[in-house]
């Protein structure tokens, strides 16, 4: 199947963006992150990677990489090691997949990142770093530490970082006010970076953002744009969009009393519920539609 497995680990995270997607808002404590890592070493010797899984493994926060006890860092260490037995050697398409936020000192990224360098090599690592507009840097440092942490990668692994960004309204009212334009932002900003749109989320920090979610007109004008000034982005987005609501399944999803590390990989956290179209239920997040991001994004495809 050509599917991954995702699995959030904890939601300890040193930002706290007003759009944060997280459904459980606690840190966890360090016994808590060693017992869960182990559980996810034990959880992954049961999945069928060959068969089932064959496009690897996906590890989120929270923030994975801004970890600073020692002890809870050579344990995930451990598990990487894990990863790379267990399901990338064995494997030519398997992939280690992760999101991080850049916010932190890199040299445990770089830990991490060495091992798949001496052992695999990175072109099996698909490593994204989350950067926003709004919303998500509380002033101008945080940016610029986001950016060093991009550049350091990039140039430490002579590697293309990916960059993901949320499209929204407000970057959308920047495009439709020429403040914003997608080839001067990737040339001036993320040099030598892969850059690729994300589709709204819902917000689970309780915050109304009026500008976050986009209202249908214009995110239909906006594509349009991006379709003639970058295809490559507007490629991606397209196909990414596609396959968000089935490519990655949950692992270790129940945590409650009683949870066991045999659990299956599921469709999880909205993926799973359908709407009328056939489609998930994320896919509604227009502002003022509660029309179909991916039928929309179908009509204009034809049906891809």
């Amino acid at each position: 199947m050509k599917a991954m497995v995702q699995f959030g680990l904890w939601g300890n995270c040193p930002n706290n963006c007003d759009f944060c997607l997280r459904l459980e808002r606690r840190d966890y404590t360090h016994s808590e992150q060693l017992e869960w890592i182990r559980n996810i070493k034990e959880n992954i010797k049961t999945i069928d990677w060959k068969n089932e899984f064959e496009y690897g493994i996906s590890l989120l926060g929270g923030e994975l990489y801004y970890i600073k006890n020692r002890e809870v860092q050579l344990e995930f260490l451990d598990l990487i090691d894990t990863i790379i037995e267990t399901i990338i050697k064995p494997s030519d398409t398997a992939q280690y997949s992760t999101v991080t936020n850049g916010l932190y000192d890199p040299e445990f990224l770089f830990e991490v990142l060495d091992k798949f360098k001496n052992t695999v090599g990175m072109d099996r690592v698909d490593i994204n770093f989350s950067y926003d507009l709004k919303y998500r840097y509380a002033n101008e440092k945080m940016r610029q530490k986001a950016l060093s942490t991009i550049y350091a990668v990039r140039d430490r692994y002579n590697y293309t970082c990916g960059v993901q960004m949320i499209l929204t309204q407000h970057l959308i009212n920047l495009w439709k006010e020429g403040k914003w334009d997608i080839n001067e932002f990737m040339e001036k900003d993320i040099p030598g970076c892969r850059f690729s749109f994300l589709y709204p989320h819902p917000i689970n920090t309780g915050k109304i953002l009026f500008d976050f979610f986009f209202n249908r007109k214009d995110f239909l004008d906006f594509l349009m744009y991006l379709r003639n000034a970058n295809f490559e982005v507007y490629l991606n987005f397209i196909n990414s969009t596609k396959n968000s609501g089935t490519f990655k399944y949950t692992g270790m999803r129940y945590r409650a009393d009683g949870y066991k590390t045999d659990q299956k990989p599921i469709l999880s956290d909205g993926k799973e519920e359908i709407a009328s179209c056939g489609h998930s239920k994320l896919y509604r997040c227009y502002a003022d539609s509660d029309k179909c991001v991916l039928c929309d994004l179908q009509l204009i495809e034809g049906e891809f």
